[in-house]
């Protein structure tokens, strides 16, 4: 193992509605499985919100925030034998037991022993990062260093679509035209589905979806034609019981949202419509791959997003979208 003296900074949440721009010099040992990530692009995410607020309990103070992140590899282990330095990756930010049978599957998320990187441990909002090399994901091609950040957001669509078995033909209709609705979109279209329809409220993502090529309705319009399967990044009771108005019977509802409110709807609704309701959480291994493999694709205007450059504006940024301004899609900070 080797010791080295490094300097980063980091955007701290020190508490209710407050964030810190930190710098700090450690003498971090870099371990033989490890590597050391030069952030490039970090995603703002509604859970960085609720840290933000207050509202997501056990957050340690003084924790960086940023779980979407991405960046080039700077130093290698002795031991990392499939990594190189110069190498663009994304960065899983789950850390694991990888012993169990969900870590033996791929399923790291559903871990019982797992903790989030920029919640229950420091993040990637910051200008370096050393990780376990098998959290990192390499991103074939010749990706543009600011779309790294993306990966994560699309692996959950790419998760969400698998779970609510999108297969060519489908069509699918899509709750929340946010980053995740818009990442499941995409996969989507990847399967080949017969038509994608979003539900969204703002104006602006409207027309930002449309630019994409996809439909886009409001809120209490009538799509075209009834969904055989929808997915709900929403995910209240007032949004799924509105979903099952739509939906040809024998369908499948995929919930892929963490909002709270609203009831779940009666069993007697899903037994007469023989609808299948089911969740999806995070992703596995696989789709962080499959996920790496559409921004290879598509670079950064796989999903809609708005750039934000230095560390010293992401505490505007992240305030900013706690006050609604949304913009046109996923905010990336470009350390």
């Amino acid at each position: 193992m080797r010791t080295a003296l490094t300097q980063t900074r980091g955007v701290c949440w020190t508490g209710p509605e407050q964030l810190y721009l930190r710098g700090r010099k450690s003498s971090r040992t870099v371990a033989p499985n490890e590597v050391v990530v030069r952030i490039e692009s970090v995603g703002v995410c509604g859970t960085d919100v609720t840290i933000w607020r207050g509202d997501y309990p056990g957050v340690p103070a003084g924790t960086v925030l940023g779980h979407e992140f991405g960046g080039t590899i700077v130093e290698v282990g002795a031991t990392v034998a499939d990594r190189s330095v110069g190498q663009l990756v994304a960065v899983d930010p789950n850390i694991v037991c990888g012993n169990c049978p969900e870590c033996a599957t791929g399923s790291r998320a559903l871990c019982s022993e797992r903790r989030l990187m920029g919640l229950d441990l420091d993040g990637g909002l910051q200008t370096q990062i050393t990780v376990d090399a098998v959290q990192t994901i390499p991103v074939p091609g010749n990706p543009d260093p600011k779309s790294l950040g993306l990966v994560e957001p699309l692996a959950v669509g790419v998760h969400a679509c698998s779970r609510a078995g999108v297969t060519s033909g489908a069509r699918l209709g899509i709750i929340g035209g946010g980053a995740i609705g818009m990442a499941c979109a995409l996969q989507a279209r990847s399967l080949g589905a017969g038509s994608v329809t979003v539900v969204e409220p703002d104006a602006l993502r409207r027309a930002t979806i449309e630019e994409y090529g996809v439909t886009a309705i409001a809120p209490g319009e009538t799509p075209a034609e009834r969904w055989n399967v929808a997915i709900d990044t929403v995910g209240n009771g007032t949004t799924i019981g509105a979903v099952m108005g739509l939906m040809e019977r024998g369908s499948t509802i995929c919930v892929a949202g963490l909002a709270e409110g609203g009831t779940v709807p009666p069993a007697k609704d899903l037994v007469h419509h023989e609808l299948t309701l089911t969740g999806t959480f995070c992703y596995t291994a696989e789709d962080l791959r499959t996920a790496a493999e559409l921004l290879a694709i598509h670079g950064l205007a796989a999903l809609p997003n708005d750039l934000v450059h230095g560390l010293e504006q992401a505490p505007a940024a992240i305030t900013s979208y706690a006050a609604g301004h949304l913009g046109r899609g996923k905010t990336i900070i470009i350390p």
